[in-house]
């Protein structure tokens, strides 16, 4: 499929990368040559230097006959303009990126009066997934599946586990949770485990269930935390200012430390629930004036990823109950060998929305539809959702009989409501929604999961 990426930050960067390593046809381009020069260097693709809200540049991007286009400069208001010329031009499917928060009450009106297809705002998502790791703090990172019902959360197992060096089919007997074991991440490698697996001390596992079921089964695993109640947050930013505003709807006590003055003045506007302080948020003895031993969350949000993670690690050493690091680069696996668990990018976040689309357009002819798409462990491990067709050929088939590819398991399946942690007897209908999780290797649709 021929894709036009234009602008080539962080997010162009991101999903360059993710994209040809799904096989596509890609074309970049961007105002500064060097970018261009780089990413055509490094990957397979062709680059265009020029203003990608133009037609001549456009044009020579291969508009009139692509695929999609992702408009992903600096600017929202030139990523809007790109994808309506874009689209003019003949470009079949367009996505812009739009960041600023007076923008988000009309995303509605740019989507169904200016036909963009997708509009993606980074900050918004990361606050979004923040604040659901808030709201379940045992999870160092939780993703949602079939509209909340399922969640995968990652979790450490510290060595006073119970669960340590243990096979993977005797906790099932001894765990009273109706939770499954998805992926587990050990140093650098990562499996899909079996039931011999045996887990190790030190082992990053992924579960799937229901968030009742994982509370219970971290309650009998010791790594239960309490509800938060008082969040501090770091830097006072796009995210901030998204995930203070989701908070402070929840009753939570914020405390908001911003080092510019008048951002200080903007954000005490815009958030009156949200108590805002003016101040070096890296500081310790800021940090230690205003309370930090007492809060139960700290989010270092800085636009400095060593910052974050300086202040991060303090907030750590003084045992705050959790700590949420914001980071951009595109690899940080390095941040849980020195005890940050809990790490956020806004590239990768929106990356996962952009490619879950790509894959369902991609995949538009084929026989089932991709609902949700995260990226586990660095990007090591995909858990995706499907939606079982009508007359898909593997339907009413018991999994005992059918051949599944290696290192895949099906995680959950989700038929009227039910939950389902399939066994060999059991199989798939139409219109279950079925929840795989794979390591290396791309799953578009259900039908890739037979050998």
């Amino acid at each position: 499929m021929h894709i036009i990426i234009v602008g080539l930050g962080k997010l162009g960067v991101t999903m360059t990368k993710q994209l040809t390593a799904e096989g596509h046809s890609i074309t970049v381009v961007d105002t500064n040559n060097e970018k261009v020069t780089s990413l055509v260097d490094t990957y397979d693709v062709m680059g265009v230097w020029g203003n990608g809200a133009t037609c001549e540049t456009l044009e020579t991007a291969g508009a009139s006959k692509a695929k999609l286009i992702i408009a992903a400069t600096a600017s929202d208001e030139v990523n809007i303009l790109c994808c309506l010329i874009a689209k003019r031009m003949g470009t079949e499917n367009t996505i812009a990126r739009v960041r600023n928060p007076d923008y988000a009450a009309q995303m509605q009106f740019l989507r169904n009066e200016l036909g963009l297809s997708m509009i993606v705002n980074p900050e918004f998502e990361t606050a979004n997934e923040i604040s659901r790791i808030i709201r379940f703090p045992s999870a160092a990172n939780l993703d949602s599946f079939a509209r909340g019902k399922i969640e995968i959360a990652r979790v450490r197992i510290h060595s006073d586990n119970i669960f340590c060096n243990m096979p993977i089919h005797e906790i099932r007997k001894k765990c009273k949770a109706k939770v499954l074991i998805c992926a587990v991440q050990r140093d650098d490698d990562v499996y899909i485990p079996s039931g011999d697996f045996v887990l190790r001390c030190d082992d990053n596992i992924s579960i799937t269930g229901t968030r009742a079921e994982i509370s219970q089964f971290m309650k009998q695993t010791g790594v239960y935390k309490q509800k938060i109640k008082n969040v501090m947050i770091i830097g006072g930013g796009r995210i901030a200012y998204y995930l203070a505003k989701l908070l402070s709807d929840t009753g939570r006590n914020i405390k908001l430390i911003e080092q510019s003055d008048s951002r200080c003045y903007e954000l005490t506007d815009v958030l009156p629930d949200v108590t805002v302080i003016h101040g070096d948020g890296t500081d310790q003895d800021i940090l230690d004036e205003q309370g930090l031993e007492r809060q139960d969350a700290l989010v270092s949000l800085t636009g400095i990823d060593e910052e974050n993670i300086i202040v991060s690690m303090y907030a750590e050493s003084k045992g705050i109950n959790k700590v949420i690091t914001k980071v951009n680069r595109h690899s940080y696996s390095i941040l849980n060998d020195i005890g940050l668990e809990t790490v956020v990018s806004p590239q990768i976040v929106a990356g996962n929305l952009v490619t879950r689309y790509v894959r369902a357009l991609h995949n538009s002819a084929g026989n089932s539809r991709i609902q949700t798409l995260y990226k586990l462990v660095g990007g090591k491990v995909e858990a995706a959702e499907f939606i079982v067709p009508e007359d898909a050929g593997y339907e009413n088939i018991p999994f005992k009989d059918l051949d599944l590819l290696p290192n895949l398991l099906i995680g959950c399946i989700i038929r009227n409501g039910k939950i389902i942690f399939p066994g060999g007897d059991d199989v798939m209908k139409a219109n279950d929604s079925v929840i795989v999780v794979t390591a290396g290797r791309i799953i578009e649709d259900l039908h890739d999961i037979f050998v």
